[in-house]
């Protein structure tokens, strides 16, 4: 049974132990029937594949561009031939088809691993409030933390679609679990108002979720997604009737490179962090289990996303035992990852974490 929030902060280390060990139960529960895998009978003919692609079409396409089509099945045979061949390699983890399957591997990274962008620069200058460690730091911090388990902390994960709004929808997130934590209020805030509003307006060129903290202070709040829905394209910036239903006073950045601090930060509630290189085929690919690269960090392309949690794998874990991860919720859609989640290798400290996400992590506060 999930639990609601009703107790003090000095509470949080033992409510997040209790709610992640309900979480093992939870992800060991969750059903996996929508998920397609690539057989030895789908690959073996062109009928095979044909009948495969038909069936993730049907999940996963709405279009019906027989020319378009009949491009994306030839990009999709290649996919799906490569998943299978990495399945049957001994994988630690069975890679399955995703909403990516029918798209190249330049448009995954255009469209989905460049929406954080390193040209994006504020066009004023940010105060840098730093994140304060709490009385648990560094000795007593709880093992495991896992908001998924704490009942109206999250709303769901969603798609992006070909939008660069990822930090919009990391924002978004992140202001509504503070929301919640605050006020006991679930709301899905409006991103397409950040993707519209925000600087540096590039709409679905990308965008840092800093920036959109910034403007929704400076607009005293952000409307709901029932006020503003989300079209995943941008568009003119306009005021939805109706007042805002929240607002924050401030954000803070986490201590760069510190894992226990950002430990600290995220065992009060989530924080947004950005990522460098996921434009590799492991990211794109990825199914479930623990991921340990490849990032290409070198690129100028960033993504960014909402950590939700961290743990340590148990020790009859398939990966592995005791591997330490964090848990990062996505904004690429249920069918990519564990049902839209990733867990991502903790340690990697000499390089800003693994693919760079204790570089810049960076949350909200103080919701009116």
């Amino acid at each position: 049974m999930r639990s609601t929030i009703s107790m003090e902060r000095d509470m949080l280390p033992a409510l997040t132990m209790v709610a992640a060990l309900a979480a093992m139960a939870l992800a060991a529960s969750t059903s996996t029937t929508d998920r397609i895998y690539v057989t030895s009978e789908n690959v073996a003919s062109e009928e095979g594949m044909r009948g495969l692609y038909e069936r993730w079409y049907t999940l996963y396409r709405h279009d019906s561009d027989p020319i378009d089509k009949e491009k994306r099945f030839a990009i999709f045979k290649a996919e799906a031939r490569a998943l299978y061949e990495l399945n049957e390699g001994g994988t630690r983890v069975k890679h399955h088809l995703n909403w990516f399957a029918d798209m190249t591997q330049d448009e995954f990274s255009e469209s989905f691993a460049n929406c954080a962008p390193l040209k994006i620069r504020p066009h004023r200058e940010i105060k840098l409030n730093l994140h304060q460690p709490s009385q648990n730091y560094p000795d007593k911090l709880p093992l495991i933390v896992d908001w998924r388990t704490v009942d109206g902390v999250l709303t769901s994960v969603k798609l992006q679609g070909e939008c660069g709004s990822c930090w919009a929808m990391a924002a978004a997130g992140a202001m509504e679990s503070i929301h919640f934590l605050e006020n006991n209020k679930r709301t899905n805030l409006s991103v397409q108002e950040l993707v519209d509003c925000s600087p540096p307006k590039e709409h679905c060129k990308g965008g840092r979720a800093d920036m959109a903290f910034q403007y929704v202070i400076d607009k005293h709040g952000i409307h709901s997604s029932e006020q503003y829905p989300y079209v995943g394209n941008g568009s003119h910036c306009t005021t939805p009737s109706g007042a805002p239903v929240m607002s924050i006073s401030k954000f803070y950045y986490v201590q760069r490179y510190d894992e226990n601090m950002l430990m600290d930060a995220v065992a009060h509630a989530p924080v947004v962090v950005r990522f460098r290189g996921s434009n590799t085929t492991e990211f794109k690919r990825y199914s479930g289990g623990i991921f340990r690269g490849l990032c290409d960090i070198d690129t100028k392309q960033r993504h960014e996303a909402l950590l939700v949690g961290y743990g340590t794998t148990p020790s009859d874990d398939a990966n592995d035992p005791g591997i330490k991860y964090w848990l990062v919720k996505n904004s690429w859609g249920e069918s990519w990852g564990e049902r839209g989640y990733m867990r991502l290798q903790r340690g990697h400290l000499a390089h800003g974490g693994l693919c760079g996400i204790l570089r810049r992590p960076v949350y909200p506060a103080h919701p009116r």
